[in-house]
């Protein structure tokens, strides 16, 4: 944070993404308010998150090849729109679920392709010393968030409705705009790779998959959303119909996920030096398990809370391990595409997870929907534990790989043992 550009970007996404957040609680309020099935909130919950993993590969070669910056602002200025035109259906009495969800499709566009390039961009906003820590940080502004908007939206929703949380989450995106223009990141040369989007794309994919390090992160992302935070999308008709209790509740349920969030987010800035990436997202996923299993049987609106911010706490240690992992283990050449390849995982569970869950929930009830999730999360991150035992491979650290992908057959780079060696020094890109 003593790095003017950093903390400028820092505090208006913080403000930014509490406004997305409002708007994210927002929309399953009203779908539900609109059709009472859980099918349509599973069908929001789905165009909210998965038209990011459609646009990943543009997102990615975008991000690796073009100014971050630039990627940046034309994103905002699509995903302000998206917002403005929800105002404006709502406050218009149009009121139908489709325009709502076509809207909606409109922003989640606009927000894939802003994913890759923020992540990618962050890096350029400090010294290379402090790209850690600045992972970290911008994780913690990410799951703050996550506190603060949905807090924010029951109260909005309670008080004022809809049309205020929408508007206020289009004029969000004015801080971003204003702080990306303000803001002069540190340089760093483009490649002008030749050949198609998906043959940009592919080359990435090669990157990760002769990296365990990168494997194993991505798995990570991809079942902690499915199996995971999937099931947060429906904690509106669960806190209608299971628990009995209204907007505001929902928003302070729904929250509690968020204020879960950001206490693993200070532990992890506190104290993430000390703890193996490997030993934090095993901790994790353990948490995550039982987390969701009590969120799942919680008799009473107490316990479902508890529950939630279980929930959250466990997300942030189990990503944050691993996106800190792919942060320090990938060239700048690549950083775009690898990370939009993380997004798309984890924004591709999150939709279908949901979409499957309100589905499976109109046939078997929300409770057990619920905790067969946390039964099927369980036993994925077995199966990846049987595979890379312990998760040790997330603790490698490497840095400055060349930035031409390795030929078909090649052997593959892996980082370096922490147990054994020092913090590789990261050299300053010209």
């Amino acid at each position: 944070m003593r790095h003017r550009d950093f903390a400028l970007f820092f505090s208006a996404a913080l403000l930014s993404n509490t406004g997305t957040w409002m708007q994210t609680i927002t929309v399953p309020f009203v779908l539900d308010q609109l059709t009472h099935s859980t099918v349509w909130v599973g069908v929001g919950a789905f165009c909210t998150f998965f038209p990011a993993t459609v646009v990943g590969p543009l997102a990615g070669s975008l991000a690796d090849r073009h100014s971050r910056r630039t990627v940046l602002l034309v994103s905002q200025v699509v995903m302000m729109l998206s917002a403005l035109a929800l105002w404006g259906v709502w406050v218009g009495g149009t009121n139908s679920p489709g325009l709502i969800v076509l809207c909606v499709v409109v922003g989640a566009i606009g927000s894939g392709i802003t994913i890759a390039a923020w992540q990618a961009f962050v890096p350029q906003l400090v010294p290379p010393e402090a790209l850690v820590s600045a992972v970290r940080l911008n994780g913690m502004q990410f799951t703050g968030a996550r506190a603060f908007g949905p807090a924010l939206a029951g109260l909005v929703l309670a008080q004022f409705g809809p049309g205020t949380a929408f508007m206020a989450n289009a004029l969000s995106f004015l801080l971003v705009i204003c702080a990306l223009l303000m803001i002069a990141p540190r340089p760093i040369p483009v490649v002008a790779a030749a050949g198609s989007v998906l043959s940009h794309f592919r080359d990435g994919l090669r990157y990760v998959r002769r990296r365990a390090v990168l494997i194993v992160a991505v798995l990570g992302a991809l079942f902690s959303s499915l199996l995971g935070v999937s099931m947060i999308q429906l904690a509106e008709p669960f806190t209608r119909q299971v628990l009995h209790e209204g907007a505001g509740k929902y928003g302070l349920l729904v929250a509690g996920y968020g204020v879960g969030a950001i206490t693993g987010s200070i532990i992890t800035v506190a104290r993430g030096d000390a703890v193996r990436r490997s030993t934090l997202t095993m901790i994790g996923f353990a948490v995550f398990v039982a987390a969701e299993i009590t969120f799942g049987v919680a008799p009473g609106y107490a316990l479902a809370l508890v529950g939630l911010f279980g929930i959250g706490l466990a997300q942030v240690f189990a990503m944050v391990s691993c996106q800190t992992a792919v942060q320090v283990n990938v060239d700048e050449h690549y950083r775009g595409r690898v990370l939009s390849i993380y997004v798309m995982c984890f924004f591709a569970g999150t939709p279908i997870g949901a979409l499957v869950g309100g589905i499976v929930a109109e046939w078997t009830g929300l409770r057990v929907t619920v905790v067969g999730s946390a039964v099927l999360l369980a036993g994925c991150i077995g199966l990846v534990l049987l595979r890379y035992p312990g998760f040790r491979v997330l603790d490698e650290s490497q840095l400055g790989f060349d930035a031409t992908a390795e030929p078909e057959g090649a052997p593959q780079m892996h980082g370096t043992d922490l147990d054994t060696a020092a913090h590789l020094i990261v050299e300053p890109l010209d």
